[in-house]
């Protein structure tokens, strides 16, 4: 008898299996849930990865540059390599320096500011972490792909597909990360500086979408899908824009 009351007691319907179920649950949710059974605390470390690899790819976007610059007037410090050509670096070099050392500060201080001035912790700390090796896997292909040559010939857009794709995932991710943030704030308003990142966030978006819309051939080829006075007017709205939005009103914040 003492055994059956015992089976009953941890049966589907007793409180103690419940709570387990709700705990596991919880501890599923806690990580993006704007609840916290303790006091929350800033995300830094997200927001010191992004510090870091800024001075990293400083470094590196300005070093190739110095290169290139070189070559100008000693054309042999390319050593006839192809991928060390002048062509296939200048890319390099604005990429490196515009989305790798540009981007890069642009998390960290979108990242702490939005945290500070809503007075909450980052909305998801996985997402933030995706965002960040995101962007890194990103940068990383694009040192590899641009001096083998594989580009789809847009000033500032020249990374193939694939690439373009993944652009696409850590922006979405980041534009959650960012406005659940301020979705969960605990102060009142929104600090302006946050409308200047949420803008350039939005904007580039955009940008990135429209003027990427390619036919994919071969794994590291594609055509743009528009042509010729189109596709310049298309290539150009994004590049001036881009420098309008990433650079300018994002580092006016």
């Amino acid at each position: 008898m003492t055994q059956i009351k015992a089976s009953r007691r941890t049966g589907p319907h007793h409180p103690s299996w419940r709570n387990t179920v709700f705990s596991f649950g919880g501890w599923l949710m806690n990580d993006c849930s704007a609840i916290a059974s303790k006091a929350e605390t800033f995300n830094y470390k997200v927001v010191r990865q992004f510090a870091i690899m800024t001075v990293v790819w400083g470094i590196v976007g300005m070093a190739v540059g110095v290169l290139i610059a070189a070559q100008l007037i000693w054309p042999q410090l390319n050593f006839e390599t192809a991928w060390l050509t002048y062509g296939r670096l200048r890319p390099l070099h604005t990429n490196a320096v515009i989305f790798a050392f540009g981007g890069s500060a642009l998390f960290a201080t979108s990242y702490y500011v939005v945290q500070r001035t809503c007075q909450a912790r980052l909305f998801c700390d996985k997402l933030a972490a995706f965002t960040f090796w995101g962007w890194q896997v990103v940068i990383v292909a694009a040192a590899i792909t641009l001096p083998m040559g594989f580009t789809s010939s847009k000033e500032y857009a020249e990374l193939e597909w694939p690439i373009d794709i993944l652009i696409t995932l850590v922006w979405v991710a980041y534009a959650v990360v960012f406005f659940g943030t301020i979705v969960k704030r605990r102060s009142k308003h929104i600090y302006v500086a946050n409308w200047f990142f949420g803008s350039y966030i939005l904007t580039i978006a955009i940008l990135h979408i429209f003027n990427n819309i390619e036919m994919p051939v071969t794994l590291w080829k594609s055509y743009s899908a528009y042509a010729g006075v189109q596709d310049a007017m298309v290539q150009w709205w994004y590049g001036h824009n881009a420098v309008g939005f990433f650079l300018t009103p994002a580092s006016s914040a």
